[in-house]
């Protein structure tokens, strides 16, 4: 699986596999309340760029909430030269309420990035207090007429958000080619997810799986420490024992192909045909992550896995949840920017 085409689409990817940069922000903010150990330093993203290009990699994640945009700004600076592929992310917050909303943070994002065209452009989440999924979709649309975006992708779609946004992109006249869902091992054998992907499947949607090694809990380092700060074990309501028949599976599987636990984690994701995203703070984070590709799963192996996956999805999340989600993350986007725009949008490490 050398090369990944999503929906016949001229996108091309020479690996499966995605680099997100949600720890890549650079406000003051960043530094203190999103990423925990501080913000990355340029020569270390420099280095994380690096390593995954020498890989192959040519998908970066990231959002014009990441940071209020300064994720977006770093991106821009370190590929100003040679763009990859781009995948950024349109927020429906409670106060954006027309297409125009839409055009101006595609074309700000263009900016941030120093592209004219992204190549695919996500709505972040399928709710707002009072737009439709299909009114995005028409905004989206006209974008691309205007040369603005190539494609458009979801985030955190369920089965029948899918079907409405593919069938929408098909009125309007824009490709809806991927969706980008919390996919793991964690929540594999949940209904909701199975849906959404036979869903994906039969409209052909590539589905790109965020969190695909739990933010760490499918990895050789957790720590009873670690667990009780994980986000997707409070996400999924997961239980310390929940987790540990999969793990000893997983770490079964290392031993037998000689590779790290969220190698193989990572791995399971490409044998179902999608694409990992995983965040990169470290340039040993990087290594092991490429280490990835270049090998596969037996299809045995596969199938022991799904058979120990759980079935907690945050696709089962009730509305309200999500609405409270976009509003909250809305504000920090605000006063991510507003703190750049005040020069404390560069708060980084040597």
């Amino acid at each position: 699986m050398s090369v990944v085409e999503l929906m016949k689409h001229s996108i091309e990817l020479k690996v499966p596999l995605a680099i997100g940069t949600l720890q890549w922000g650079t406000t003051w903010l960043d530094d203190k309340v999103v990423n925990h150990h501080g913000n990355l330093s340029d020569e270390t993203c420099r280095d994380i760029v690096d390593i995954c290009t020498a890989a192959g990699v040519t998908l970066y994640d990231t959002a014009e909430g990441y940071g209020g945009g300064t994720s977006e700004q770093r991106l821009g600076r370190l590929f100003e030269a040679s763009p990859p592929i781009f995948m950024t992310k349109f927020l429906p917050a409670p106060w954006r309420l027309w297409h125009s909303d839409f055009e101006a943070a595609v074309r700000a994002s263009c900016q941030r990035l120093k592209v004219d065209c992204i190549p695919i452009y996500l709505l972040h989440s399928p709710v707002h207090w009072c737009r439709s999924i299909e009114y995005w979709v028409e905004a989206a649309a006209l974008c691309k007429k205007k040369g603005l975006i190539q494609a458009m992708g979801l985030s955190n779609c369920n089965a029948d958000q899918v079907r409405r946004a593919v069938a929408a992109g098909e009125r309007y006249g824009v490709p809806v080619i991927c969706n980008q869902v919390h996919y793991s091992l964690l929540d594999y054998n949940s209904k909701a997810l199975q849906e959404m992907e036979a869903t994906c499947r039969e409209l052909g949607v590539k589905i790109v799986a965020f969190s695909p090694i739990g933010q760490g809990l499918l990895t050789g380092g957790l720590t009873t420490e670690k667990w009780q700060h994980n986000k997707p074990a409070k996400m999924l309501r997961l239980q310390w024992d929940d987790i540990q028949p999969l793990r000893a599976k997983i770490e079964e599987k290392a031993q037998k192909y000689g590779k790290t636990m969220g190698q193989v984690a990572l791995n399971w994701c490409i044998q179902h045909n999608v694409i990992p995203l995983v965040g990169c703070r470290s340039v040993e984070q990087a290594r092991d992550s490429v280490g990835c590709l270049g090998w596969s799963l037996a299809e045995k192996d596969v199938r022991d896995l799904d058979q120990v996956a759980l079935s907690k999805s945050t696709l089962e999340s009730p509305r309200w949840r999500r609405l409270l989600f976009v509003s909250l993350f809305g504000v920090v986007m605000v006063v991510c920017r507003t703190m750049d725009n005040l020069g404390l949008g560069n708060v980084v490490r040597s």
